[in-house]
């Protein structure tokens, strides 16, 4: 596992790696949607709180969900939370074929290898891997924070939020200039 501050210091050891990363959020391919999800975590309240948007091949957002959650944990269970919440959204909009992204790339790691965790977030993984191999044709891959930030907005929003915020067919209010940026 790497350690906050080696993360911090890979400028210095690796000069090209930032050069690399992709900042800006690409569309899936036609008949595909991009399933984002972010989660935050308010340690000092135990909750967190969880954003996901759906978005089609032209970019159009078909739905985005924000929801808020009791939950000791750590960030890993939160993002995993919020992986299994995006799963079980891309299932109740009837999606099949789906691109999962998330931004913690051990989450997306453990999702694409199918093999077991028996930690919090390890089981809520395999929960959501089972449901999307139910429903639909789908993979994951890790983004950069850069290319998350409607749902890291989202989610944010979310801790507050005393119920589940469904947004169908519809850009919910606050973010549609950030998704806007991200189409340019």
């Amino acid at each position: 596992m790497v350690s906050f501050q080696e993360t911090n210091n890979t400028s210095q050891t690796y000069p090209m790696q930032a050069a690399q990363r992709v900042h800006k959020w690409l569309k899936p391919v036609e008949g595909y949607y991009k399933a984002q999800w972010d989660a935050t975590l308010s340690v000092g309240i135990c909750k967190i709180g969880a954003g996901v948007i759906i978005r089609d091949h032209q970019g159009q957002v078909i739905g985005a969900l924000r929801a808020s959650r009791w939950l000791k944990g750590r960030p890993f269970d939160a993002e995993a939370h919020g992986l299994l919440l995006a799963a079980l959204f891309c299932k109740e909009m009837g999606l099949m074929q789906v691109i999962l992204k998330g931004d913690l790339k051990q989450v997306v790691d453990l999702l694409q290898k199918q093999v077991s965790n028996w930690s919090m977030g390890g089981l809520l993984i395999e929960d959501a891997q089972n449901l999307m191999n139910s429903c639909s044709q789908w993979s994951a891959t890790h983004t950069y924070r850069e290319a998350n930030k409607v749902v890291h907005y989202l989610a944010k929003f979310a801790l507050n939020l005393p119920e589940d915020v469904y947004d169908i067919e519809e850009c919910p209010f606050g973010i549609q200039s950030i998704v806007n940026i991200e189409m340019l």
